[in-house]
């Protein structure tokens, strides 16, 4: 017996009340309580025939509706301005593939979020077009403080508002790395200040730890790339330390006379200041103190 009619002789009675089905129904009743007849097996090869025509046309109309999701997703994902879909604006089609896409890139951005902020960075959407970038600023796992940029434009980008010190160079940054996106931007002004804050600590942690040997306090830069600092085991020596500012700690140390008339330095203090010197580099700060404690 035919596999379509097998189905339809097998399946639980329900009653269709217009329509091929409603026929087949029909001629199907008619069938078991009158026997087969030629004619009946014509109609009912007829509907089945036209059922088999509705079912690929329902795969047809499918196909077509999902290639049209497809198109207008495309379009509004890669901002094609120059195909007018105004005729497809008040479909239902439209409507849903615009969800579809606000929903992506909402997800999206929340995905970028939770990336940046695991790095010290968050960002936020303050208004249409502009997105706030938020730095927390750690050094040894303490946090100390925050600082923001505001990012505008949607195609070509551009800096706004900010808190950032003086000394990060915001607008070359921007100029070298903000076409390339978000990311390289954030990122590399999160260094500079990660590097700052860095480099503030151990200005700080080494007017600490070799308080009982300045003649003074440290003296530094706003942005703490230069520090200088003068040993009682030295007199009239200073120790100049310089840095890049997208460096934490010093990568050039240099020792100075402060008078031309300074005494000359003997050979054993040259070996000590540059074993010392070795260590500030490498920000080895109880060699350091213990240099300096056997003298």
């Amino acid at each position: 017996m035919n596999p379509i009619l097998d189905h339809y002789t097998n399946m639980e009675k329900f009653r269709y009340h217009s329509g091929p089905l409603h026929d087949l129904q029909r001629l199907e009743e008619a069938e078991d309580s009158n026997g087969t007849s030629s004619s009946k097996m014509q109609q009912l090869k007829q509907l089945e025939n036209e059922i088999q025509s509705l079912s690929s046309r329902r795969h047809q109309l499918k196909w077509r509706l999902e290639m049209a999701y497809e198109k207008i997703i495309h379009k509004l994902l890669t901002g094609d301005k120059n195909e007018n879909m105004s005729d497809l604006a008040s479909s239902d089609v439209y409507q849903v593939s615009c969800d579809a896409v606000s929903n992506a890139r909402n997800q999206k951005l929340q995905q970028i979020h939770n990336l940046y902020r695991l790095t010290g960075i968050s960002i936020k959407e303050i208004q249409r077009n502009v997105v706030r970038l938020t730095f927390d600023t750690f050094s040894n796992g303490q946090f100390f403080e925050s600082y923001y940029i505001e990012v505008k434009g949607y195609n070509e980008l551009s800096v706004g508002n900010h808190s950032l010190p003086h000394f990060i160079p915001v607008i070359k940054i921007a100029e070298q790395h903000l076409a390339d996106g978000l990311r390289t931007f954030a990122q590399t002004v999160m260094n500079m200040l990660r590097a700052f804050v860095c480099r503030r600590q151990f200005v700080k942690n080494l007017q600490t730890h070799l308080s009982d040997y300045l003649v003074n306090e440290i003296s530094s830069s706003n942005s703490y790339d230069f520090c200088g600092l003068s040993l009682t085991d030295f007199p009239g020596l200073e120790i100049q330390m310089m840095s890049s500012l997208d460096k934490s700690h010093p990568s050039h140390i240099k020792v100075i006379k402060l008078h031309k008339r300074s005494r000359v330095i003997s050979e054993l203090e040259q070996e000590r200041l540059s074993r010392i010197t070795k260590s500030l580099l490498v920000a080895q700060m109880p060699e350091v103190n213990l240099l300096l404690q056997n003298n």
